[in-house]
């Protein structure tokens, strides 16, 4: 493959000759135009090369949603390093690990985690950290202030671009590679799977050390030329806020988080007169909250799923088109897909099996990993872990993680299944279902469930009988686990590995 000049390199080329001027981003009461953000994307990408930071050298960035994050990453693009976003909740331990996994040579960081990183430099003697936002940030002040701009540095479209970490949640985290064809393959599909345009603007509360929030959010809307506002994760409330002062038209949360949003609109009576477009993702969107947030909104929110490995979303019902509630949808721009048996052999309609597609966005491969590589690919198909079913008109509805799966003497139990019941009650906040052993079933099911309100005495039997009424007895949960608050992950979802362990310390081999 010859070097050339990227389509990643060239993301923002469209908007700084068109329209140069145009609000790009817009970060609290900061505004910055396509112009001046390219200019700075160049400086910071000479100061790299000051420091010895060549193309294919890894560069860590520990930094909550901000300008410096953007810089960093498209600066990386520019040179043709790697750029290797850190989730910003990550504590030392965590860090570290990271840095010494992918071999990094410069981290940069937030001066509110200084004591965080000074604290493993020592270990790191090799690793260069250069902190911003802060009375240090002296060096990266200094990179923005130089007159010299790097040029673009040609490389191959399958080089490495970016290592994105996967959350962790039931094990050790991974890092996934992209490509610099697999990144703008990523952007670009979600570019189009959003149909952003020039007059949009975009509301990003996802971490942009994601794929969520970079991928298939910011990245795409700058693609378009839109304007994006980069906030790390506003309130309800700040959300509403910032929608109607600045006319947002699109605005992406994660399935949990759109539950507290539509809460929030309900309780307030709030009216989004120029938003046109939401996105729940990450987990299921319960029937419920489908009918609650068009009662709010007056339109349909979009339902999705994604994977670090693919950058963007594989599914999702259409911007412009039927919506079936409930359902992923159909395969997003892009994406080839396909369900199929444990022997490879594509399943009928109707019929339960592994989601399975090929996609130019999809990983190259785990950092450092090849076995892991190729139980992620094979026969050149990339095995998503997500058991679903197709309809009769394409659409594909999720039934679990293949990994979540709870077997009971023998039956399998989807947790999504179990959840989108106790979820439409009308007592229940949220439920996580998960697997507890048991010497005689081998595992059952137990809920995790926050309620709306106070619990009453009554309410562990109220639910009993609902779910009894809606599904088989060996799929309803042995126990109860009511809770204030479900705990979430780094990313936002709920953290289903630490409700498994609160809920197998609970109710260990009582049944």
């Amino acid at each position: 493959m010859d070097e050339r000049l990227t389509r990643l390199q060239g993301l923002l080329d469209n908007a700084v000759c068109s329209a140069p001027e145009k609000i790009a981003l817009r970060i609290g009461s900061s505004c910055t135009n396509y112009q001046q953000l390219d200019q700075m994307i160049g400086q910071v990408a000479a100061g790299f090369l000051d420091e010895n930071i060549n193309r294919g050298d890894r560069i860590a960035w520990l930094l909550p949603n901000c300008l410096e994050a953007v810089l960093v990453t498209l600066a990386c693009y520019r040179i043709g390093a790697i750029a290797v976003p850190l989730n910003y909740r990550y504590v030392s331990q965590e860090i570290q690990d990271v840095l010494m996994r992918v071999g990094a040579s410069l981290i940069v960081y937030d001066a509110a985690r200084s004591a965080d990183v000074q604290h493993l430099l020592n270990a790191l003697p090799m690793v260069l950290a250069v902190e911003v936002r802060g009375d240090n940030g002296t060096r990266f002040n200094q990179w923005l202030e130089g007159e010299a701009q790097a040029e673009k540095v040609p490389v191959k479209e399958n080089e490495p671009a970016l290592i994105l970490f996967t959350s962790g949640s039931t094990g050790h985290p991974k890092g996934v590679v992209h490509s610099q064809e697999g990144v703008y393959e990523a952007i670009d599909q979600s570019r189009s799977l959003f149909d952003f345009n020039s007059e949009d603007i975009v509301l990003v509360g996802k971490p942009i050390s994601h794929a969520g929030g970079l991928q298939t959010q910011m990245l795409p809307a700058l693609l378009a030329g839109g304007e994006v506002i980069l906030e790390m994760k506003p309130t309800p409330a700040e959300a509403v806020q910032l929608i109607n002062a600045h006319q947002v038209t699109e605005y992406g949360l994660l399935a949990s988080d759109l539950l507290d949003f539509v809460e929030y609109l309900e309780s307030t009576s709030s009216e989004l007169p120029s938003l046109i477009n939401a996105i729940g993702s990450g987990d299921a969107v319960p029937t419920d909250l489908h009918r609650r947030f068009r009662d709010c909104l007056g339109w349909e929110v979009m339902e999705g799923a994604g994977m670090t490995e693919v950058g963007c979303y594989y599914a999702a019902n259409p911007r412009n088109g039927t919506r079936k509630w409930g359902s992923l949808g159909i395969a997003a721009p892009g994406m080839r897909l396909d369900i199929v048996r444990s022997d490879g052999s594509p399943c009928d309609s109707g019929e339960h099996g592994e989601i399975v597609l090929q996609a130019e966005s999809a990983t190259i491969g785990y950092w450092n990993d090849s076995v892991a590589t190729q139980e992620l690919f094979r026969n050149e198909w990339l095995h998503t872990g997500d058991l679903a079913y197709r309809d009769d008109d394409g659409y594909i509805w999720f039934v679990g993680r293949k990994k979540l799966m709870i077997i009971r003497r023998g039956s399998n139990i989807a947790p999504a299944e179990v959840e989108a019941i106790i979820d439409e009650h009308p007592l229940v906040h949220a439920s996580v279902v998960v697997a507890v052993s048991n010497p005689c079933d081998g595992q059952i099911p137990v809920a995790c469930v926050a309620l709306l309100s106070h619990q009453e005495e009554d309410t562990e039997q109220t639910l009993r009988f609902y779910v009894e009424q809606h599904l088989a007895g060996y799929k309803n949960p042995v126990h109860y686990l009511f809770l204030e608050v479900l705990p979430r992950t780094s990313t936002g979802k709920f953290d289903r590995h630490a409700l498994a362990e609160l809920a197998g310390s609970q109710f260990v081999s009582t049944e």
